[in-house]
């Protein structure tokens, strides 16, 4: 049986796969249950999971051998990381609207690309869209177009490229996901954000909606991730992902 991955997970995880570049080593920070970061050994040699839940650690253990002697695995903060310990490509989904300084977080990014590394994201647009969801998964903001390309060019990226992903489909599921918010919120609210964000990812995901793999995943959301692509560029999705590449020469701000 397939496993069951959330709607939204399957329309971000093609626009990463579609637009990164193949090298040599990837950072995946808020790597939440290893499924992106194993995928991402397909266009690299080597990778590093990163995330600061202590279950990570359970997921990498009852990964397949030969994906644990190319995949390596972090139990804390990417600012943890050593500098001098650089990456290709930086994949970060859903990490960024977690932490109240988001440009420190850019920045420590940054820091650890290679000249000429490529940095994926991804994040919630437009704080108009903000629900109760938002209120229990820990976030701090939905960004806006605009807002998100300066704070990039602050830290020093190039080439930035925001994507709104997933239209219409994912706006008009996200009603689904504020119903079941509603449901969990009783216990959530009172939590603070640090527990918030913890149970927010993907590897949160009840196994009894496992069934439902059959019929949700990345071969039959295909067809419609075609149909999203023709709105990418609109601004219409209450998602983003941003690529942007650090520049060949370090730059200071």
């Amino acid at each position: 049986m397939l496993k069951y991955f959330p709607p939204r997970y399957l329309f971000r995880r093609y626009e990463i796969l579609r637009h990164l570049r193949p090298a040599k080593r990837f950072l995946e920070v808020g790597a939440g249950g290893l499924a992106l970061s194993q995928e991402l050994l397909a266009y690299f040699q080597a990778g590093k999971a990163v995330d600061f839940s202590p279950n990570i650690e359970s997921y990498y253990m009852a990964l397949p051998l030969p994906i644990r002697q190319r995949l390596t695995f972090e139990q804390g903060d990417v600012a943890q990381l050593p500098v001098a310990d650089t990456y290709d490509c930086i994949v970060a989904c859903e990490v960024m609207e977690h932490i109240e300084d988001d440009k420190q977080f850019l920045t420590t990014l940054y820091e650890r690309l290679v000249p000429q590394g490529q940095l994926l994201i991804s994040v919630p647009a437009h704080m108009k869209f903000w629900t109760i969801h938002d209120d229990i998964t820990g976030h701090f903001r939905r960004y806006e177009k605009q807002a998100i390309i300066e704070l990039f060019q602050q830290v020093g990226f190039e080439n930035i490229t925001v994507i709104a992903y997933g239209y219409p489909f994912i706006n008009i599921l996200r009603w689904l996901r504020a119903l079941y918010a509603k449901k969990q919120a009783k216990v959530k609210a009172s939590w603070d954000k640090n527990q918030q964000t913890q149970c927010s990812g993907i590897n949160h995901v009840p196994t009894i909606f496992n069934w439902i793999g059959l019929f949700v995943n990345p071969y039959t959301v295909l067809p419609l991730n075609w149909i999203a692509r023709l709105f990418n560029q609109l601004d219409l999705a209450e998602g983003y992902i941003i690529v942007a590449d650090k520049p060949h020469h370090q730059l200071y701000n």
